[in-house]
């Protein structure tokens, strides 16, 4: 170590603001964040980094920060703003809260958060309990309700537990990786894994599990890094959006075939005899006139992941698809009938020895103001309990002015300018609002439809919170102090609550006691975390930690303690009980004359392993490793459409267009495009200037049709039909600006 250097253990701020993320040893000297190492004694990464931890200092000093409070000077979208104080800020927020509350009711206050600040962590406790307090349940993740939650409800409804069944890549003799993203494999938590747990080291995991003889599977379009050198068994490029007819044709010929497990299917499952009946029909030849997949090939992968008794498979976070429902059926069904749940190698349910939290007092919510809900009576939201809004009615109530809209709004750390579909609409929903504040790190595209901009600080400058996984409890800690005028959203917070005459149930704003209470479920004090700073506590592990088997746990809140081959709750809301593959509404087979006049289909990739979303692409040593957004296409592709690699194109849609760098790439079905959304940033040091994320620039939430949902979730479509040509680059946007 260098003589006046300092080593902080910390956890990464790469793939979420908050809850367990890896663990870092950030170097300090002269009181400069000076860079970064992997912690050896953090379970989750042992020492290694990706790109974006190693990017840390470079995340901390960029110059295109948010560095003060701000206020709106001219209209809603043109990015003037003024510097303010804190103190006028956070006096005006509470002071307009609290109007509105009084002149329109809780329903009208609001509370989105991006994944940044990570999920089921202190971030997202201490936010739902400021709504409750508030009487307000009109909290919305713009993201989840189209991306994590919809495949979980139906996950839930069929095979019980928590949260999704995990692949246990650590005993795994055979691994499906079905659709899962570009990059190294894996969207931004590495795939349906853990409530907050950001797992890029879910590629490291299955690489050593490969290399000591498990077989890969690549479900996928194209031909994702994980598979390549050698490391996948077998490809299978499937056609965007026909996944659910490849997974019924393997669970066809596993019941034909007499290869599912009979003794749990007699003792666990109910339905089966009625789904052998309903999937008889659904036969490889079948589905290798829609996949795109041979029918011996169909046969060979159900036969493979039958018989071998150590299997599991993951699926994307984000299938995101208009027909959902049959392929969010499917998969559980696949690992039911084979047994594959909750047995070693297979998928499995991973409980922490504890969870951490406090009340979120959701007492205070009025069933009147649950039933105004936005969305309230789309299926998933209602059974749910209607505890967060539904992200499409937030903004179709906005653009309908309808009575019970929200009308002032915090969002915390997401921009659905670009990440959420069909921003254009987002965009006039924005201005529609009385009262919008944007709290991030950065300026972002939707920072400019705020009336009130503040600076969050990054992990790196806040006192940290708690997260755990499995049985290891971690904290981040502040590695320098804020800079210029940025605060800690958690702090943020707190003071807003005791503005507003919330401190009793705030802890009068203790930023300690508020983490000590987040502690208290498993009895450790922030003081002892804070004294374990490098190892963190291990607790105690547990019989449920270990145990396998645990049906009549996971499966007690199913329909007679048994999984639900058949979804019946579902036949009076006009959907099936089992899966039944209908098919986008734009492909090939659904839209003949559409294809006609746009011949390719475009899906996107979800995130980047070196981006988080729609973030951190001014980071310089990231963006030299990715200059432009690019859309993949095969060479062949490529040739018929005069295009050469490294050409500026355009890709347009029956609804919009999108710019990006052609990248050829041969491990990609010659029909398919594939882009990647978040784009918009630009980078200064590489002199690359922001674009904007409507039409013409590099968003492809441009390119899909808002309408397409999945009719329990209201899932929204990412796959399309398009054409492509060449063009020139996209028009680079005028930065936000500081008047005066």
């Amino acid at each position: 170590m260098n003589h006046g250097e300092r080593i902080i253990p910390t956890m990464c701020h790469g793939c979420s603001y908050g809850g367990y993320n890896c663990g870092m040893l950030a170097h300090v000297k002269d009181g400069r964040f000076v860079r970064v190492e992997g912690n050896p004694h953090h379970p989750l990464n042992r020492g290694k980094l990706c790109a974006k931890g190693q990017s840390a200092v470079q995340w901390v000093y960029n110059e295109n920060r948010l560095k003060f409070p701000m206020k709106r000077t001219g209209e809603k979208g043109a990015g003037a703003f003024k510097r303010i104080s804190w103190d006028e800020a956070l006096d005006t927020i509470a002071k307009t809260l609290l109007e509105t509350r009084e002149q329109t009711g809780p329903e009208s206050l609001m509370l989105s958060k991006g994944q940044s600040s990570s999920w089921a962590g202190l971030h997202h406790f201490l936010w739902m309990r400021f709504m409750h307090a508030l009487g307000s349940t009109t909290f919305s993740n713009w993201g989840p309700s189209v991306c994590y939650s919809p495949q979980l409800m139906y996950h839930k409804a069929m095979i019980g537990g928590p949260t999704y069944a995990r692949p246990d890549y650590d005993n795994a003799d055979l691994i499906l990786e079905w659709f899962t993203g570009g990059g190294l494999g894996g969207p931004a938590r590495g795939g349906v894994e853990t409530l907050d747990t950001n797992l890029r080291s879910v590629s490291v995991k299955i690489m050593e599990r490969v290399e000591k003889g498990a077989r890969l599977i690549i479900i996928n379009p194209q031909l994702i890094p994980l598979g390549a050198n050698g490391r996948a068994y077998r490809w299978l490029p499937v056609r965007p959006g026909t996944d659910a007819a490849l997974a019924l044709a393997m669970i066809h010929v596993i019941i034909r075939e007499g290869l599912f497990d009979r003794d749990f299917v007699a003792k666990w499952c109910e339905g089966f005899d009625e789904l052998k009946t309903h999937i008889a029909p659904c036969r490889p030849a079948w589905a290798e006139e829609i996949t795109g997949i041979p029918a011996g090939d169909i046969e060979d992968l159900a036969r493979l992941y039958a018989t071998t008794k150590r299997a599991c498979l993951r699926v994307s976070e984000a299938p995101q698809k208009a027909d959902l429902a049959a392929f969010a059926m499917a998969i559980p069904i696949l690992m039911a009938i084979t047994g594959h749940l909750d047995r070693e190698g297979a998928n499995i349910w991973a409980f922490p020895a504890g969870r951490l939290g406090f009340p979120t007092l959701s007492e205070r919510v009025t069933p009147a103001a649950r039933e105004r809900l936005p969305g309230a009576d789309v299926y998933s939201v209602r059974t749910g309990g209607r505890h967060a809004a539904f992200f499409p009615a937030v903004i179709e109530s906005l653009i309908s002015d309808a009575p019970h809209r929200p009308r002032a709004l915090l969002i915390f750390g997401s921009n659905p300018m670009n990440t959420a579909r069909n921003p254009a609409l987002i965009a006039e929903a924005l201005k529609r609002l009385a009262f919008t504040v944007v709290v991030d790190v950065a300026f972002t595209p939707t920072s400019r439809y705020a009336d009130i901009l503040l600076p969050a600080a990054t992990r790196y400058e806040c006192r940290g919170q708690p997260g755990i996984w499995r049985n290891h409890l971690a904290m981040s800690h502040r590695v320098i102090p804020p800079l210029w005028e940025t605060r800690d959203e958690l702090d943020v917070t707190l003071d807003l609550a005791c503005r507003m005459g919330l401190g009793g149930d705030f802890w009068e704003g203790n930023w300690t006691a508020m983490c000590n209470a987040f502690l208290s479920p498993v009895g450790v004090t922030l003081s002892a975390l804070q004294d374990n700073a490098l190892k963190g506590i291990t607790l105690p592990s547990t019989d449920y930690i270990t145990r396998r088997e645990r049906y009549e746990i996971l499966f007690k809140d199913l329909p007679n303690g048994k999984i639900q081959l058949a979804v019946r709750a579902f036949e009076p809301e006009g959907a099936a009980a089992f899966p039944t593959y209908h098919g986008e509404p734009e492909d090939p087979a659904n839209a003949p004359e559409l294809s006609a006049h746009y011949p390719l289909i475009l899906t996107d990739e979800h995130s980047d392993s070196i981006n988080h979303h729609a973030w951190m692409r001014d980071i310089p040593w990231l963006r030299e490793l990715k200059r432009q957004p690019v859309v993949k296409l095969n060479p062949a592709t490529a040739r018929a459409h005069g295009i050469e690699a490294g050409d500026w194109v355009q890709i347009i849609s029956p609804h919009g267009r999108m710019k990006a760098v052609a990248r050829l790439f041969e491990g990609i079905r010659p029909d398919t495009l594939m882009a990647q959304h978040g784009w918009w940033q630009g980078c200064a040091p590489l002199g690359l200037s922001e674009v904007s994320p409507l039409n013409d620039g590099v968003n492809p939430n441009c390119l899909y049709n808002w309408e397409n949902r999945d009719p329990l979730t209201g899932d929204i479509t990412k796959n399309t039909l398009v054409r492509i040509e060449k063009a020139g680059p996209p028009q680079g946007v005028r930065p936000i600006r500081e008047e005066g």
